[in-house]
């Protein structure tokens, strides 16, 4: 047996949190007996952090997080790698303001950091990421007011714009249109 053997520690090891682990020699010639000692081996359980699933929102909105952490984690921060803001990057269900250039790019990268749970002890803190799509939000421009003589017809000038891919007129008359 080596005396620098590596142990892996079981599922019931792990649940237990704790095992302890006894070196023994060997029955030396002679009276003496052998000799024995433990060690006690303490197993964190590992921060996990999940940053949630990736939303889609549209600008001028703003995106509720939806982070968990386990393990050994007991806090985490939230960061971006744009110019938007959290209301507090500390709780879990942050609220996300993006930033003129998160709008631009059209989506940011949120990252969900643990703590570090135990220190300086052997557990790293743990990451997530979750990607923010911002959206343009739609515009409709029905065009100038018209004024038109009885019996006429009017062309419409509408235009859409932002994520607007389609349109649809409605009166508020008995009017029909060719094309609504």
């Amino acid at each position: 047996a080596s005396l620098s053997a590596i142990y892996t520690p079981g599922a019931a090891d792990i649940i237990a949190g704790t095992v302890t682990l006894t070196l023994t020699t060997d029955d030396p010639a002679g009276p003496c007996p052998a000799a024995t000692d433990f060690m006690v081996l303490t197993i964190n359980p590992a921060a996990t952090a999940d940053a949630g699933g990736d939303q889609t929102i549209c600008s001028g909105s703003t995106a509720t997080m939806a982070g968990v952490i386990g393990g050994s984690a007991s806090s985490s921060t939230w960061t971006t790698s744009g110019d938007g803001t959290f209301d507090n990057a500390a709780s879990l269900t942050a609220i996300y303001t993006p930033g003129p250039n998160d709008i631009a790019a059209g989506n940011v990268t949120l990252t969900l950091t643990t703590d570090d749970p135990d220190g300086a002890g052997p557990c790293l803190a743990a990451t997530d990421i979750m990607v923010l799509t911002i959206n343009p939000a739609a515009t409709a421009d029905a065009g100038v007011d018209q004024t038109i003589c009885s019996g006429s017809t009017a062309t419409m000038a509408g235009i859409i714009g932002g994520s607007a891919s389609s349109s649809t007129w409605t009166t508020s008359g008995d009017g029909t249109f060719d094309n609504a």
